[in-house]
């Protein structure tokens, strides 16, 4: 069974009298420990994909399911625990809190599941100590390089150790030279961790490095590069 089931989404936005519709009829599956990279124009949708596959924003129609449970019948309290849980997220812009040292920017999520203080000290600094950064446990936000606090970010979203890792243009705020190497990082943390891993880009080096590439246009999915356990089906080429 696949990890995640996106199953005939739909997403629209009223704008006064006219309604704006995004995705339409969309379908995905998302193998566990997959890497799935989502290209297309700026504005087709690609990061209302990821929101609503995070559970950050509900669908207009369509379901999704995790593990084949419903991801949107749930509570809203439990749909909480479900993001902090089972996703992590990394965004363009990395919303790091600026009061707060690195190692506690990626304690927050564990503390607020009610991880004991140490427990989540201690996972958090393994894995700044794994991106490179253990020698900034103690800086701020505004103390690293853009391209130190997307390391951050990077921690963050995975010291709860989710099974789906969603990432929305990580690289698009950074240099080359940096981005590459957040591009590096995401890979490994995918083979070591096993997150399911689908990243919204533009960058077409971070596309190529990903096992599957699907093209979002007029609200659907098509395979632009497939994985060879990729299935291709479904209506007007939406992706199963």
């Amino acid at each position: 069974m696949p990890l995640v089931q996106a199953i005939e989404l739909e997403k629209r936005y009223v704008d006064g009298p006219a309604v704006v519709s995004v995705l339409e009829g969309l379908d995905l599956d998302i193998e566990p420990g997959a890497r799935i990279a989502i290209v297309g124009e700026s504005g087709v949708g690609k990061s209302t994909l990821l929101h609503l596959l995070g559970a950050l924003d509900r669908p207009t129609a369509g379901r999704i399911l995790f593990d084949g449970d419903d991801v949107f019948a749930r509570r809203e309290p439990d749909l909480a625990g479900f993001r902090n849980r089972e996703v992590g997220f990394v965004f363009q812009f990395h919303h790091l809190l600026p009061d707060f040292t690195a190692l506690e920017n990626v304690m927050l999520p564990a503390l607020i599941a009610g991880e004991a203080f140490r427990e989540a000290s201690s996972r958090a600094t393994a894995l700044l100590e794994r991106v490179g950064l253990q020698a900034r446990l103690a800086h701020r936000p505004g103390q690293l390089s853009g391209g130190e606090q997307q390391r951050v970010a990077v921690a963050r979203a995975l010291v709860r150790r989710p099974r789906l890792l969603l990432a929305d243009e990580p690289t698009g705020n950074l240099d080359p030279a940096t981005g590459e190497g957040v591009q590096q990082l995401l890979m490994e943390l995918n083979r070591e961790h096993g997150s399911a891993l689908v990243v919204a880009t533009h960058n077409a080096r971070l596309a190529a490095a990903m096992g599957r590439t699907l093209r979002l246009a007029a609200g659907r999915l098509r395979e632009e590069r497939p994985s060879p356990l990729a299935r291709v089906g479904g209506a007007a080429g939406a992706v199963s």
